[in-house]
């Protein structure tokens, strides 16, 4: 049986061990808080961390931009620049070096260039004259359309045509119309048969010598009249020369389809003296486009009038 003095005995060491437990507990709660406390700050100092770190990134970013912008506007600055210089070094009124503005260097490469110009020239000139159809109909040469007869390109014996009758209904009405205006005008000479030219031409070598013959007058087959197409006008002579009349057609008659054959200063393409008496008819729209060119019909169509070597050889026939 135990006494009460027994009972405290026994109770009393009980307390203190259940003391020793809830200061445990609380150690022990303790140092999760302090773990806690600490796990904070870690997580607090890593977030501004990271907040440093992307502050600096945004920076270095704007620094990046702000250069490349500032590159980009150098350099639109320098190529305003080049472009004013570039400018500077041409005349206003057209493409052409100042020579203050050039080293030598430039200067030699701009002559370099100026003198290949005329050799493009040429070579433009020379396609321009391959583009011309030349073509060959029954005898007949034709070039873009328009019947030629010269010392390069000959007629057919039998070819008789008479004179072109749209070529008189057109002299018809240039001579009415110079007539209102005081001048007159009359065909000479028109449509020349193969036969009729061999004896004019052969009359003329006989008085004045083949050499000579062939600068006024054309070997038979060579002639244009023979083609119907051209015709002289009252006067088949140097006198003609000046006169109103001569005058009058120079001025005119592209209006009626007709052009100076035989101009002035062309003599060496055309293969004859200066004509102003013998016209030639092309249409109303084709003469005034030779007649605006400034050019003689072999120069218009890129052709020469020549005679070939066995004809400069021949002997008149009589």
């Amino acid at each position: 049986m135990i006494d009460d003095d027994d009972d405290q005995i026994y109770t009393r060491p009980a307390r203190p061990a259940r003391q020793q437990s809830r200061g445990g507990r609380n150690s022990r709660s303790s140092q999760s808080r302090s773990r806690s406390r600490k796990s904070t700050k870690e997580l607090v100092l890593y977030r501004r961390l990271k907040a440093v770190f992307c502050m600096m990134l945004f920076a270095f970013a704007v620094v990046i931009c702000i250069k490349v912008v500032q590159d980009l506007s150098s350099g639109n600055a320098i190529a305003k620049e080049k472009v004013s210089q570039e400018n500077e070094m041409f005349d206003p009124k057209g493409d052409v070096y100042n020579d203050t503005d050039l080293d030598d260097d430039d200067t030699q490469d701009t002559e370099q260039k100026s003198s290949d110009k005329p050799q493009k020239a040429k070579s433009k000139d020379k396609d321009k004259e391959q583009e011309h159809k030349i073509e060959v109909i029954d005898g007949i040469t034709y070039v873009d359309g328009i019947l030629i007869a010269n010392k390069t390109y000959a007629l057919p014996e039998d070819y008789n045509p008479g004179l072109d009758p749209k070529a008189e209904a057109a002299f018809e009405q240039m001579a009415a119309d110079a007539a209102n205006e005081g001048i007159y005008l009359f065909i000479c000479s028109g449509f020349r048969s193969y036969q009729t030219q061999m004896d004019l031409y052969n009359g003329y070598v006989y008085y004045y010598g083949e050499q000579t013959t062939d600068t006024f007058s054309a070997k038979p087959g060579h002639s244009e009249h023979q083609s119907g197409l051209a015709m002289d006008i009252n006067d088949a002579s140097d006198s003609f020369e000046g006169t109103p009349e001569a005058n009058w057609l120079a001025k005119h008659c592209t209006e009626y389809g007709f052009i100076i054959r035989y101009k002035k200063g062309k003599e060496s393409i055309t293969g004859f003296k200066y004509e102003p008496w013998h016209l030639r008819y092309l249409g109303v729209e084709t003469a005034k486009k030779v007649e605006k060119s400034g050019l003689c019909l072999e120069e218009y169509l890129g052709i020469t009038s020549e005679y070939k070597e066995e004809e400069k050889a021949e002997t008149v026939v009589d």
